[in-house]
């Protein structure tokens, strides 16, 4: 298969990343989907050649990881939406955006090493999530096993 030119240089697991929050922002702001469409055109030629070049097999296990990712980013969205809104829980739901944060990291972290991303200057080094309960995945677990 002949080597297709990426748009972007990131490692994949950072391009899957910015395809989720690009996904909210469609739907967040209509007044900037055009751009946002633009975006993920080129984040989808390089997820489809990065796909082809490391012959990467779709799974359960690496389908549920960029799920949980989206979610975990549309959850830190609400979150700091919603810090604007409830200056007396603005702390609270600080330190749970910072520690959902936490396990966005220890996402891109398992994608990256289950992805063939070999830059370990883009290893995330941000993964505390010290007083986080009832955010275990299963996917984390299950990537973590491979």
């Amino acid at each position: 298969m002949p080597e297709t030119r990426r748009e972007f240089v990131p490692p994949f697991a950072e391009l899957l990343d910015r395809m989720t929050v690009d996904q909210i922002k469609e739907v967040t702001f209509p007044d900037s989907k055009a751009s946002v469409c633009d975006e993920m055109e080129k984040i989808f030629v390089d997820v489809d050649a990065l796909l082809g070049e490391r012959d990467i097999a779709l799974s359960s296990t690496l389908l549920a990881a960029v799920i949980a990712l989206a979610q975990i980013n549309l959850h830190i969205w609400n979150l700091k939406d919603d810090m604007q809104e409830d200056e007396e829980a603005y702390d609270d739901k600080l330190r749970l955006a910072h520690q959902l944060n936490g396990v966005r990291n220890q996402l891109k972290n398992l994608l990256m090493e289950e992805l063939g991303d070999t830059d370990k200057s883009a290893v995330r080094t941000n993964f505390n999530t010290d007083g986080l309960e009832g955010w275990e995945l299963l996917v984390l677990k299950r990537l973590q096993k491979t």
